[in-house]
């Protein structure tokens, strides 16, 4: 199996019904002989940074997906036609890919940006309370 990620816009005005059906209809084209979704980011409605088809907003989808070349062309075909798409994109990451390694070295890499963030968000509230202290002896 190959590895993949996909990013797909659609439009951002769609009901949750029609949306899930559409991410549903998606995961099952790529699942198809035994292909998988290492990792799904939802990011929501975005502002667009032009617009596409006269929306400005869209509903952003991110697939890192372990499949095989048939499913992809497939994904593809199905993005082109469905009208409630606005853009997609699929790129190769590897030839070969063990699932359940790329899942775990996924999930190290969110724990350590969230570690990260953590810490500048920690280091940022220090320096502030340190600046807002040093304005109080100022006086």
């Amino acid at each position: 199996m190959r590895e993949y990620e996909a990013m797909i816009i659609a439009k951002a005005d769609l009901p949750e019904a029609e949306l899930s059906k559409m991410v549903s209809k998606w995961e099952t084209i790529i699942g198809t002989d035994g292909g998988q979704v290492v990792k799904k980011d939802t990011w929501g409605v975005r502002r667009l940074a032009y617009p596409i088809n006269k929306q400005n907003r869209g509903n952003y989808f991110v697939y890192d997906v372990a499949t095989n070349q048939a499913n992809i062309h497939e994904l593809e075909r199905v993005l082109k036609l469905e009208e409630n798409v606005l853009r997609s994109m699929v790129i190769k990451l590897a030839d070969n890919v063990n699932v359940e390694n790329r899942r775990l070295e996924l999930q190290q890499q969110a724990e350590a940006a969230a570690q990260r963030a953590a810490e500048a968000a920690r280091e940022k509230a220090e320096s502030e309370s340190l600046g807002a202290r040093r304005g109080r002896d100022d006086e």
